[in-house]
């Protein structure tokens, strides 16, 4: 969790370069460089062959494995996640509304709840005839 992986004055204290991060707007994406020399600034994540630098206090969560970022809510493989949990032997599962059980190495594309929730739109009806 973020508690083990603290940030730094100047960065990130820990080596975290490789591991995953999730940002408070969903934003999930591979560190590769958790080294700044700004202030500001956070590490640089690569998030679908771009490279975004993030400031230090956007930063959720940092993790090993991407599926362990995961929350209910987000969406894997267009399926909707309402469950997470853990086999006997520790190896993190999600289960999506399209009756999938996935392990890490089935995901393909996320969308965090954050992101689908800041691109929805609503439709408002006027119910008057």
């Amino acid at each position: 969790m973020i508690e083990e992986y603290k940030v730094g004055e100047y960065g990130l204290e820990n080596e975290t370069e490789g591991m995953y991060a999730r940002t408070n707007n969903g934003i999930i994406g591979k560190i590769i460089n958790s080294n700044s020399d700004e202030m500001i600034n956070g590490p640089e994540l690569l998030v679908n062959n771009k490279i975004y630098c993030v400031e230090r206090n956007s930063i959720k969560d940092i993790q090993k494995s991407i599926i362990d970022l995961l929350e209910v809510g987000d969406y894997v493989n267009n399926g909707y996640i309402y469950e997470i949990g853990n086999t006997e032997d520790g190896h993190k599962w999600v289960h999506n509304l399209n009756g999938l059980l996935l392990f890490e190495k089935d995901i393909k594309t996320i969308l965090t709840k954050e992101i689908y929730e800041a691109n929805c739109y609503t439709v408002e009806r006027n119910e008057e005839c």
